[in-house]
């Protein structure tokens, strides 16, 4: 097997636990406090979140407030998610019809999108701040960032291809303050 199918086959399987991890996670219920890495979804208020963020050690990132949503917070050890849920949707609802942000701390996560850019069926985009994005043809609705010199990388899940790529090439995806 050459070195590209061996990259391919690493890069596919890393995607597809990524994916069960995500959805096991949210489909796993919820609680009524703040998170700690391995708890389930969680709704959290804006302050809570804020909280939350500041107490990890890499920044958090998500779509900024949005008043008509609840926010969902999921954390496991180095990799956060915050999803928008309408009022009344539960924590841990399973429809994948909603906004997600996941931060991932990597020490090389640049690199890898670089190397990602370069597979079959990716799409690539140079962002603001000399950042790149990357997304799958296969997966359009998951688009994922990264910056020279960061340690995360960011995934930002929308129903709409349009709308995951727009939140991240029109600068929407921040750091919760």
């Amino acid at each position: 097997m050459s070195r590209t199918h061996l990259n391919l086959l690493a890069l596919g399987l890393a995607v597809a636990v990524s994916a069960v991890l995500v959805i096991w996670l949210l489909a796993s219920g919820g609680s009524s406090t703040t998170p700690t890495a391995g708890d389930r979804p969680t709704l959290v208020s804006q302050a809570q979140l804020e909280r939350f963020a500041g107490a990890v050690d890499f920044p958090v990132q998500w779509a900024g407030p949005n008043p008509g949503s609840s926010y969902e917070l999921t954390a496991a050890p180095g990799r956060i998610w915050v999803r928008y849920l309408p009022k009344g949707v539960n924590a841990g609802d399973p429809r994948p019809n909603y906004l997600v942000v996941g931060t991932y701390k990597q020490p090389h996560a640049y690199a890898g999108l670089l190397h990602a850019a370069k597979q079959p069926g990716t799409v690539s985009k140079k962002i603001a701040d000399g950042g790149l994005l990357v997304y799958s043809t296969a997966r359009p609705t998951s688009v994922y960032f990264s910056y020279p010199g960061v340690k995360y990388q960011v995934e930002v899940y929308a129903p709409s291809p349009e709308t995951a790529r727009s939140l991240v090439l029109d600068g929407k995806i921040t750091p919760v303050a």
